[in-house]
């Protein structure tokens, strides 16, 4: 499975701003089965606006399209809610923030459901917005072969380095934990939400590389493509299970 996890260097408070800039980003890139977006690409799009540009975006790759998420009207208050869709245009997932983190609190944002996970080339792909990723908790249930978590870092450090690596460290000991692929798609450290800088973390988490180094890889792209070896990921479950790491599939 090919994955591309696009990183704009800027975020507008117009989701078709943002959108517009993902396609034109992705126009050149390779094809691939997986398209990832970052956290509130789609900023505040009515939800069939949002629709329409998620499919017409996995229209135009042939690929399935994680478009990120936007913000929309639920329950008590706003959620963070994004969609999975596939090139035929059916939405394959509906997926939210569990854990709204900061300034998205102040600004009423409440807790959405997760969402289940869905299917790519008989993969299991789960969806985790941003700080769903530091709870351990939102991976319970089916195992997944791959999490990708469109995500709008935010720091209060003054310079991403710090950010970047407890991302990395985070996202390396969920692959390890889980045995899964984590693919973390940010924005570019340009960007800020509000004032806030981002720390642009987008990379892959990978929990057995081949050279027994670069458990975390970060491609300096607007568009990183990786390459993910479910083979190789079936072997580091097998020889973990042998050594009696629990693991149910």
């Amino acid at each position: 499975m090919r994955i591309l996890l696009v990183q704009p260097s800027r975020w507008s408070p117009d989701g078709h701003a943002n959108l517009g800039a993902a396609e034109t980003l992705l126009a050149g890139a390779p094809p691939a089965d997986l398209v990832v977006l970052p956290e509130l690409a789609g900023s505040r799009l009515p939800p069939e606006e949002y629709l329409e540009r998620l499919r017409g975006l996995a229209a135009r790759t042939g690929a399935v399209v994680v478009g990120g998420s936007h913000y929309t009207p639920g329950g008590t208050g706003t959620v963070n809610r994004g969609l999975a869709v596939s090139p035929g245009g059916e939405v394959l997932a509906e997926y939210g923030k569990a854990h709204p983190y900061g300034v998205e609190r102040r600004d009423g944002v409440v807790p959405a459901p997760a969402g289940v996970g869905f299917e790519v080339g008989g993969r299991r792909v789960r969806v985790l917005l941003c700080a769903d990723l530091w709870y351990s908790g939102s991976l319970a249930g089916p195992p997944a072969d791959v999490v990708v978590v469109p995500a709008f870092s935010v720091t209060q450090w003054p310079t991403p380095g710090p950010a970047r690596s407890l991302w990395q460290h985070m996202s390396v000991a969920r692959a390890y934990e889980f045995m899964t692929y984590v693919a973390v798609c940010d924005w570019h450290h340009e960007a800020d939400y509000h004032g806030q800088p981002c720390a642009g973390v987008t990379g892959l988490a990978n929990p057995s590389p081949a050279d027994g180094a670069g458990f975390f890889t970060a491609r300096p792209s607007a568009v990183a493509a990786y390459e993910l070896d479910f083979e190789r990921l079936g072997s580091f479950r097998r020889n973990r299970a042998d050594r009696s790491f629990a693991f149910t599939k």
